[in-house]
Order: C-alpha cells, then sequence, then structure tokens
C-alpha cells in the first residue's frame, strides 16, 4: 500500500513539475503567443517548450531567435502589431492578439477582404494558445508578402470594412481573408481563402473550418522556415 502511494505521488510530481517550473516566467510568459513568437517554427517552439523555465532562460532564447532573424527584423514586427491593434481590435481585444490579427501580421495584406454577419450561432471563447498547432512563421518582406505590398487592401481598409456594419453586443461577424496563390510562402494549387468567426462581444474569434485552419498552421511553418532561411541567406553587414 505505502508503495504504491509513493508511486502515485511520484507520478502526480511528474506532470506538475513543469508546471511548477514554467511558473519562473513573467516577464517572457506571453512571447510564444506575440507578434514576435508567432514567427517560431515547430522546431523553436518545442525547443521553447522543453528548455525554458525561467525569464532569465527566456531571454537568451528571444535573443538567439532574433539574431536569427536579421537586422530590421523586430521593428517590421512592431509596426505589423501596431497595425493590427490599430485596425483589428475590437472591444478592448488587442488585434495582434487574435487570429485575425496574426494572419496579417505573418502574411501580410491579403489580395482581397470582406466583413459579412455569420451564420454560426452560439459564442466563441477565445483560445489560451490559438496557434498552439502551429509553428508561427513567415519574414516580414520576405513572407506571404509584406505590410507594405503594392497588392491588396492595406490593414486600415479592412478595418473600414469591419467597421462599416454596426456589431451588436452578441452578433458574430465572418472576417473573409483571401490571399492569391503566389503571394503564399509555399506553393499551392489555388488561391488561400480563409474565414475567421468574430464576436463583438468581446473580440475573441476562431477559425471554424478545421481544414481550413489545418492549412493555415502548414502555411505558417512553411513561412516560418522561409523567414529563417532568408536571413541566413542574407549578405552579412
Amino acid at each position: 500500500m505505502h508503495i504504491r502511494k509513493s508511486l502515485l505521488l511520484i507520478a502526480v510530481i511528474s506532470l506538475l513539475a513543469p508546471a511548477l517550473l514554467a511558473g519562473g516566467l513573467s516577464k517572457y510568459k506571453n512571447w510564444p503567443n506575440s507578434a514576435q513568437g508567432y514567427f517560431m517554427t515547430s522546431a523553436e517552439r518545442a525547443d521553447w517548450k522543453a528548455n525554458v523555465r525561467t525569464d532569465e532562460e527566456a531571454e537568451q532564447f528571444v535573443k538567439k531567435f532574433l539574431e536569427s532573424r536579421g537586422p530590421g527584423f523586430a521593428d517590421d514586427v512592431a509596426k505589423r502589431a501596431d497595425m493590427a491593434d490599430k485596425h483589428l481590435s475590437v472591444s478592448g481585444r488587442a488585434g495582434s492578439l487574435t487570429t485575425r490579427g496574426k494572419i496579417v501580421i505573418l502574411l501580410g495584406p491579403p489580395s482581397s477582404f470582406s466583413v459579412s454577419d455569420s451564420a454560426v450561432k452560439g459564442t466563441i471563447s477565445a483560445p489560451t494558445d490559438m496557434y498552439a498547432n502551429s509553428g508561427g512563421g513567415g519574414n516580414p518582406g520576405a513572407g506571404g508578402g509584406g505590410a507594405s505590398a503594392g497588392t491588396g487592401p492595406t490593414v486600415g481598409d479592412m478595418a473600414m470594412a469591419a467597421k462599416s456594419r454596426s456589431m451588436g453586443e452578441d452578433l458574430l461577424k465572418n472576417y473573409t481573408f483571401t490571399y492569391a496563390a503566389d503571394r503564399l510562402p509555399v506553393k499551392q494549387p489555388k488561391d488561400l481563402t480563409v474565414v475567421v468567426t468574430v464576436k463583438a462581444g468581446d473580440g475573441s474569434d476562431r477559425i471554424n473550418d478545421r481544414k481550413a485552419a489545418a492549412q493555415l498552421d502548414e502555411i505558417f511553418e512553411a513561412a516560418a522556415q522561409k523567414s529563417l532561411a532568408a536571413a541566413a541567406a542574407a549578405p552579412k553587414p
């Protein structure tokens, strides 16, 4: 009986240990889900999850991560995040911390964009890690079209389209993003269309189509790899 209790205690401690160690993160606790963190490859995300336990370790990880992306990366990402916050925020929820925001931060302005009433009934719960299954990805200016790309609507255009319709407290809206196949970071047989359902009451959102969400995960990973490769191939100062 005592042996069973001891084994059970060991098992419980083993399960709780990672969570307890992760508690050492403060400043960088939410970095994986920040605009910069979106650009992590799946390998980097796994490395973070397995090896980063304190802010000191996180700081070293982030420093190495930014260095691998080359000069100008952090500033470009910050500008994209600012634009997402300015134009895609809903009900106090920062646009850069939403599904819709991440799409434009990583892939740039879409080839076309529209907002319509959603036929989906019920409510939406904001996920704790809305891209836990993706590796992030994309290099500003080198991924699926930069923020300054000359084609497609700007983030401001998208915001105007969204605000042109009155959004009630419990109203759901569909934000439809379409990216031309040749503007994506990986070759696709056809254009990519993603519909993000947004709850006006709290600004939370999600992609209801699992197939589309899985395809987007693959594109984000390809964009991450392309970003890393582009930085490595860039001429050294």
